[in-house]
């Protein structure tokens, strides 16, 4: 065990987050039920996506500004709260493509400062020589909601759709629970942190100055940018294999079927990251998984279950390497007043483009259809993928390690994290 606070985050966030993999296909598979267009059914993911770009610079201040432990709380009564209304809306009949967005976008925006503020729980939960462990550890949980929510959603869709929102709501409640339970120690502000010229430009500076720390490494750039077009390929991915699995909506366990094998892909990818990374350069591991994603995507829409299931598995086992590339030097390098802000500009230069994925993907298969849009999709990864393999500059700065940094709570306290470290 890492940490007991660590181990609660991460039991309370396993089921919060299979609760929210499992929402997050029953609420676009329930509008594409009652209005049988792939496009509104898009419109849902696609709002999750904007939300989540609107709210991440915001989030990232806020985070850095109050008690993280708090916001965190006050974010799993929120999410609890939205998923309760929806019950009620699904059981009454009132379910439209509207509120269907402005539900699934307020929950992205909640999310978004949850993720925020656990980013900086988690780093004081974890001695420095263990993040690495930590991260990957987070990857597995990650994955393994994506592994178990699809289908569930998808079962519970099937014997009626507030179920499954009820049941998120629960595990909000329960996690609220737990992580009343961590151990967290607010760190106030440095003064050199709150010096500025005004409100305005104060708050202004405040929100960009993440960008300012990343925008002087670029090989964090590069892979920040090659992570980007990757998230909106995932979520196009995702999209294109439960909408062509679940014949339109019909059959929406065939779609949680499908998405749970990009659970069990990302679960073996999180369990293999640490023993990929130790043993390949992170230019090798950024060429081969832009070459296998080359491959294979164009297989998922080839109208064959057995092909798809095994394209979507293969392709989600490399997310969290790349992941692992680039929120480690997050995580090892950024200073801890601005971890929050830092999290905000990787996490929205990241994502800044994903939530276009979506629409383009319902687009795109209701005009030219899937293989189409399947090889559309995937063409522009060409260009970074020459990039690095023509240039032996650019994989030299790839290759470059990040020198872990600190964290001020954990230098002050080691007496309570020894202990824990060592079990």
């Amino acid at each position: 065990m890492i940490s007991r606070s660590y181990t609660l985050i991460w039991v309370s966030q396993a089921m919060s987050d299979m609760a929210s993999e499992m929402t997050s296909l029953a609420l676009p598979l329930a509008v594409l039920a009652s209005t049988r267009s792939a496009v509104d059914a898009a419109l849902v993911a696609t709002a999750v996506g904007v939300a989540q770009l609107v709210a991440k610079l915001p989030s990232g201040l806020i985070a850095d500004t109050v008690n993280r432990k708090s916001l965190m709380l006050l974010c799993d009564a929120g999410r609890a709260v939205i998923a309760l209304l929806l019950v009620l809306t699904l059981a009454m009949g009132h379910l439209t493509t509207v509120v269907a967005v402005a539900a699934a976008a307020a929950t992205a925006v909640i999310s978004t400062l949850f993720s925020s503020a656990e980013s900086g729980v988690l780093r004081q939960s974890v001695p420095v020589e263990r993040r690495r462990e930590a991260i990957t550890r987070t990857i597995v949980r990650t994955n393994i909601a994506i592994a178990v929510g699809p289908p569930l959603g998808g079962l519970l869709l099937t014997l009626g759709a507030p179920i499954a929102f009820l049941v998120d709501a629960v595990s909000y409640l329960l996690s609220l629970a737990l992580l009343s339970q961590v151990v967290y120690e607010h760190l106030p502000r440095p003064p050199s942190d709150r010096n500025g010229a005004g409100p305005v430009r104060h708050t202004a500076g405040e929100l960009t100055r993440g960008f300012g720390w990343v925008a002087r490494r670029r090989p964090l750039l590069f892979l920040v940018g090659v992570v980007a077009y990757i998230n909106l390929l995932g979520r196009a991915i995702e999209l294109l294999a439960a909408i062509g699995a679940s014949d339109v909506g019909r059959h929406p366990v065939s779609a949680g079927w499908v998405l749970t094998a990009a659970g069990c892909g990302g679960i073996v990818g999180g369990v293999c990251t640490g023993w990929v990374l130790r043993r390949f350069r992170p230019a090798t591991v950024l060429l081969g998984v832009m070459t296998v994603w080359l491959v294979v995507t164009p297989l998922v829409a080839l109208g064959s279950m057995l092909l798809t299931v095994a394209a979507v598995g293969v392709i989600v086992f490399f997310l969290p390497l790349i992941g692992s590339l680039v929120f480690l030097q997050v995580s090892l390098d950024s200073p801890t007043h601005l971890q929050g802000r830092i999290s905000a500009a990787v996490i929205l230069l990241a994502g800044s483009i994903a939530w276009a994925g979506p629409g383009i993907t319902g687009f795109l298969i209701t005009g030219a259809g899937g293989p189409t849009a399947s090889i559309v999709l995937v063409a522009p990864l060409i260009l970074p993928l020459a990039a690095l393999a023509t240039s032996p500059r650019l994989r030299a700065a790839v290759n470059t390690a990040p020198t872990p940094t600190p964290d001020p709570a954990t230098a002050q306290r080691p007496a309570p994290v020894a202990p824990a470290a060592q079990k």
